[in-house]
């Protein structure tokens, strides 16, 4: 039972008189004087006996994602083990859980960054025959870490949290870029703005001065992009009309054919 938002301050008499004074774990009953011996889940949101429940605690994700809060509290045994089970699965998107959480928490925005700008360097480094050892570095890393920047696990969060996440991503990015701008296979990979003509080489992840057509994937500056005449880029009319021209021949080929 995977629970993606924290619970409101608990009623006591409220959530007992809902469960029918039984324990959420071992469904225990107990007489309504000794009700106040029951212990409450904050990730549950439940009150469960001191069988069910021995105070262990545990960081909640639903108060991450809802607050940015890394407090430990005191949940059930079941929920215990459970957190500790799913601590390293990829199960919190933020973008649609809190997208919000990205405004609020800047390392977390940060190391969001570095997640997108690795997702397009990881093309050219896994293409680039002289880059064994960069592809090593990126296939030590969790595959949602590159492949869904906005998807973590628990320990993804604590390690954001930590700061060491974004060392670590900040780091290989270095890294991987000095390749890149002394590698030729990997600059021949890389764009010219064919707005403005210039020469200077342009990667996806340069999120600052570059931007990205989501339809054919070229790269142009932002400024040019944004200061353009057309409002389509102008590669994608080129590719439609290769299509188009590819589209016919096949056409006339089967009508040749039969």
């Amino acid at each position: 039972q995977i629970i993606f938002t924290s619970h409101p301050s608990p009623i006591r008499k409220n959530i007992m008189e809902l469960q029918g004074y039984r324990c959420a774990g071992c469904s225990m009953k107990v007489a309504v004087k000794y009700a106040s011996k029951f212990r409450y889940c904050f990730y549950l949101g439940r009150y469960f006996c001191t069988g069910c429940h021995v105070d262990k605690t545990a960081i909640i994700p639903g108060r991450i994602i809802g607050k940015w809060d890394f407090s430990k509290y005191p949940v059930s045994c079941f929920s215990f083990n459970l957190l500790e089970k799913i601590q390293f699965d990829p199960l919190f998107n933020i973008t649609d859980l809190n997208n919000v959480l990205y405004k609020r928490a800047r390392g977390l925005d940060k190391v969001r960054t570095y997640r997108m700008q690795l997702y397009y360097i990881k093309d050219f480094i896994f293409l680039c025959r002289y880059a064994d050892r960069l592809k090593e570095s990126l296939e030590i890393l969790d595959a949602h870490i590159i492949l869904k920047p906005d998807l973590y696990s628990i320990q993804n969060l604590v390690d954001v949290k930590n700061g060491e996440l974004d060392k670590k991503l900040q780091n290989l990015i270095v890294v991987c870029n000095k390749h890149i701008i002394n590698c030729q296979l990997c600059q021949a990979r890389g764009f010219v703005c064919e707005i403005c003509n210039n020469n200077k080489i342009l990667f996806p992840w340069d999120f600052r001065l570059v931007t990205r057509c989501v339809d054919c994937g070229s790269c142009y500056h932002k400024k040019c992009y944004d200061s353009r005449k057309v409002p389509m880029c102008p590669r994608c009319p080129r590719i439609m009309a290769m299509f188009k021209r590819t589209e016919s021949q096949n056409d006339q080929n089967t009508v040749v054919q039969s």
